[in-house]
């Protein structure tokens, strides 16, 4: 009956004006029309996800740890409006895609029985099979050149990235020429694999005096702290001159001299624009805001660290850090969050993080937190 009726329509208009306005007119019906039915069928799929997120949650034994039990009823019901659910609908094609923006693939499939990388992203596609989330990425870390071929290595499948430079424990490593080259040398061979610079940056944790009995006990002495510094400054000039994103180590004895020598760093050398990820942040809430305050491109990640029970310092950082300038990570194969505490961290556990992450924040789902996480990794990484 329509047609017939624009027919007829039609067939009564005579000048070319008439034609043009009539022509017009029903471009913009048709494309009201398609935007109407593109508009419902976003709601129709966004719905349906978010109601099969909140149909059930973790288990018990993932819970939220708390630091004192009379909020215990309270993180409880937080964790059932923040739930992730563990399978989707069967019709339902709708997948939150996540990135592991930090991660060591050797050290984890060496610990994992040296078990050959395809055989694990297998095992990872076959757990989140029927959830509602999905890895999409991770970014490996080459932490000093004689590991930078086994990171290399992972370069060949599609979902890995890889991030090279020189730890600050593996400082006294650093050749002035031959490093630099070297990673100079992985930019040109990978332009589009190599996303970032690091990890580098500061660690007065550990002792490196490999003469010193029981060294990890002791705080790094004062000579190794200016190798440190030396090499972490190094590495800033090398991003800015290549044009990437800096991957951050920050940590601290218990004195805050790490904190405040690593702000004077950045803040002297780093631009002020200059893309940084200050990675498995565990500083202080003053650290952090000095961070964010000063450098408007700069996002921190969090990791299995923000399950713990005695992970209440880093809770109160995500707290005050806005949404679109966190990262999720695990640091794998370090600190798998809690239900998996003791095991191997791995990429796939980056789920857990993100609901504590949404229970924390209170005023987000855990959807909001895979959203907008996945965003700020294409803004900080293009990944």
């Amino acid at each position: 009956m329509r047609v017939l009726s624009t027919f007829s329509v039609r067939a009564q208009i005579k000048s070319p004006r008439e034609r043009f306005i009539f022509s017009l007119m029903s471009s913009l019906s048709a494309l009201r029309i398609l935007l109407r039915t593109e508009h419902v069928a976003r709601r129709r799929v966004a719905t349906r996800a978010r109601t099969t997120l909140q149909k059930s949650a973790f288990s018990s034994s993932s819970s939220t740890p708390s630091s004192s039990s009379s909020s215990s009823s309270e993180k409880s019901s937080s964790m059932t409006s923040n739930a992730i659910s563990p399978s989707t609908e069967k019709n339902n094609d709708f997948r939150y895609g996540y990135v592991d923006t930090h991660a060591h693939l050797e050290m984890i499939l060496e610990k994992l029985d040296n078990m050959k990388y395809e055989h694990w992203i297998d095992s990872v596609r076959e757990k989140e099979r029927e959830k509602v989330y999905a890895l999409d990425s991770i970014l490996t870390i080459g932490c000093k050149p004689e590991n930078w071929a086994k990171v290399e290595h992972f370069l060949q499948f599609e979902e890995v990235y890889g991030a090279f430079g020189v730890h600050p424990l593996n400082a006294s490593v650093w050749d002035e020429n031959a490093t630099k080259n070297g990673l100079k040398a992985l930019r040109e061979k990978y332009p589009e694999k190599m996303k970032a610079i690091g990890e580098c940056g500061l660690d007065y944790f550990v002792c490196q005096d490999p003469n010193v009995e029981n060294a990890k006990e002791w705080v790094c002495p004062l000579d190794c702290r200016e190798q440190q510094q030396f090499v972490f400054k190094e590495q800033i000039l090398l991003a800015k001159e290549l044009g990437l994103p800096l991957v951050v180590h920050a940590r601290d004895a218990g004195d805050g001299e790490a904190e405040s020598d690593c702000l004077d760093i950045m803040r002297k050398y780093c631009d002020a624009q200059q893309k940084i990820h200050v990675h498995c942040f565990t500083g202080t809430t003053s650290f952090a805001r000095e961070l964010l305050e000063s450098f408007p491109n700069l996002k921190l990640g969090f990791t299995g660290v923000c399950t713990f029970k005695n992970g209440e310092n880093v809770r109160e950082v995500v707290k005050l850090t806005d949404m679109d300038r966190i990262l999720l990570e695990t640091d794998g194969p370090f600190m798998s969050p809690t239900p998996f505490r003791g095991k191997v961290a791995e990429p796939w556990m980056v789920p857990y993080i993100a609901k504590v992450i949404a229970e924390v924040k209170r005023d987000v789902t855990v959807e909001d937190v895979f959203e907008k996480c996945r965003e700020n990794t294409r803004v900080l990484y293009g990944i």
